[in-house]
């Protein structure tokens, strides 16, 4: 952990007690707080009408950007493709149709797209995007000149999600004056701070959350503001990651770090697959809703 590098908001979390981890591209992530909070008291606790906060620093989190990167994106993802200002949670298939990562996507442009990744299958998603992005096929480079590099300092990723972080984000915005949609990217001002705003696209599982990227140098004014708030919880990546496993449809695939061998059944119902077989991995799908990934 010794050569491991600082994100921008290190010091914010050692002043709330932060254990860290190991996370992408050499970046301490942090763990857990000493203050951190039971992870029922955002979903069925006494205190339902909270909302947690996340520093995604340290997760998979990167910008696939260049004149190829739309089609590097639709080929390594199966779910339905994005328009640019729109959101989903996509899946990635190995070439036999095992499934790699279920990444949130967020189209930012035409020749840009954001993936982030807080699982345990962060690493192999770059990892695969990154062989592909410098595949070659009979001596040509499919997608030469689409690059696949780390986001972290370019935008820092905060997650608020629960019961209150509608109605506590609101209180920033002012241009334009609304939130996005589940599924909606916008540009936004928070108070005086430029932002990406992600609508979290709607698991029903899940509560109302959004993604926000913020400049790095703005982002430690943002944390300590949204924390004011009374009702504003940071959590960890720990407690994040067992949220995610215990809520979303796909949770125990998130269980393990392992690909999976997932039905395409199962993706149709999870709402990570398209129709026809125009990405990778499709040939190697298996028809129908297996006893093995049902959940």
């Amino acid at each position: 952990m010794s050569s491991a590098r600082m994100g921008v908001l290190h010091g914010e979390h050692v002043l709330l007690g932060a254990t860290f981890e190991p996370g992408f591209d050499d970046l301490l992530a942090v763990c857990s707080y000493a203050c951190e909070k039971d992870d029922a008291v955002f979903f069925e606790g006494a205190e339902k009408d909270g909302a947690l906060l996340c520093d995604l620093t340290g997760c998979a989190y990167v910008l696939v950007s260049g004149d190829g990167a739309g089609a590097l994106v639709g080929t390594a993802l199966c779910g339905d493709e994005l328009a640019v200002g729109s959101a989903a949670f996509e899946g990635v298939l190995t070439g036999d149709g095992s499934l790699i990562s279920t990444p949130l996507a967020v189209r930012t442009g035409d020749r840009e797209i954001v993936l982030v990744d807080p699982s345990c299958h962060g690493e192999a998603l770059v990892g695969w995007l990154s062989f592909l992005a410098g595949a070659e096929q009979g001596g040509v480079r499919p997608f030469a000149g689409t690059l696949v590099e780390p986001a972290s300092e370019m935008l820092v990723a905060l997650l608020l999600a629960g019961p209150a972080a509608e109605r506590v984000l609101a209180d920033y915005v002012s241009s334009p004056a609304r939130l996005p949609r589940p599924a909606e990217v916008l540009q936004a001002h928070l108070d005086a701070i430029p932002a990406v705003l992600v609508g979290i696209p709607g698991a029903d599982e899940l509560p109302r959350g959004y993604l926000v990227l913020v400049p790095p140098a703005r982002a430690r004014a943002l944390w300590r503001s949204l924390l004011s708030f009374g009702e504003i919880s940071p959590v960890g990546h720990e407690t994040l990651r067992r949220i995610l496993c215990d809520t979303v449809p796909w949770g125990g695939f998130l269980a393990t770090a392992s690909p999976a061998h997932v039905s395409a059944g199962n993706l149709k119902r999870w709402h990570l697959l398209r129709e026809g077989a125009d990405f990778i991995g499709a040939r190697g799908l298996v028809e129908g809703s297996d006893a093995a990934d049902n959940r």
